[in-house]
């Protein structure tokens, strides 16, 4: 994770003494480029779009700590991200209108890729310790295979191995759990849990 990443950890630092910052990193991590996607299509500036992802954040932090508990974080996410870009057009033309395209309508729809990948931390965590650490490192912190190895001393192919057999493992946990979908390119089409 880059600067952006800091700065939210930054923010969630300065917060209350309890805070659920794993719930947040773990968002972060998983739906930052969607919500930056969903920002850039409706600012049409990178930069102000990074700015209002990390707003986004900020303000997800600081409802957590002060106690709101949703029952679904990455709808909730989003929820956020489309009041903070209303909030943004009222700041900067306060007579304008909200365009259209932001006006309440169905729930936002995560793609499923998304939706699952909120799910892999606690299948990750089931995993034996060294397999686990080998895919938190590297799936969940996006370190790469050979700075984890060298930070654990491990030789190259020793921490390709773990990662490949944690995946597989992971693999084979997601699948006893739910039914994915995937195309000929293994993006998530859909999945549903199994009975």
């Amino acid at each position: 994770m880059g600067s952006q990443s800091a700065m939210v950890q930054d923010s969630v630092d300065s917060g209350a003494a309890h805070r659920p910052a794993a719930e947040v990193d773990d968002a972060y991590r998983a739906l930052r480029k969607g919500l930056l996607g969903f920002l850039r299509a409706n600012v049409h500036e990178p930069s102000l779009a990074e700015d209002l992802l990390h707003e986004v954040f900020v303000k997800a932090t600081r409802a957590l700590d002060q106690g709101e508990r949703p029952t679904n974080l990455s709808a909730w996410l989003y929820r956020v991200a489309r009041n903070t870009l209303i909030d943004h057009y009222r700041r900067e033309r306060p007579t304008a209108e909200v365009p259209e395209n932001l006006e309440a309508g169905a729930p936002f729809s995560l793609p499923p890729e998304q939706t699952l990948a909120l799910c892999l931390k606690p299948f990750i965590n089931e995993l034996p310790e060294k397999y686990r650490e080998a895919l938190l490192a590297t799936a969940i912190e996006g370190r790469s295979v050979a700075d984890w190895a060298r930070d654990t001393g491990l030789s190259s192919s020793a921490a390709k191995s773990r990662v490949s057999r944690g995946r597989a493992m992971l693999r084979e946990k997601v699948l006893d759990c739910c039914h994915v979908e995937v195309d000929r390119t293994g993006e998530v089409l859909d999945y549903h849990r199994r009975e």
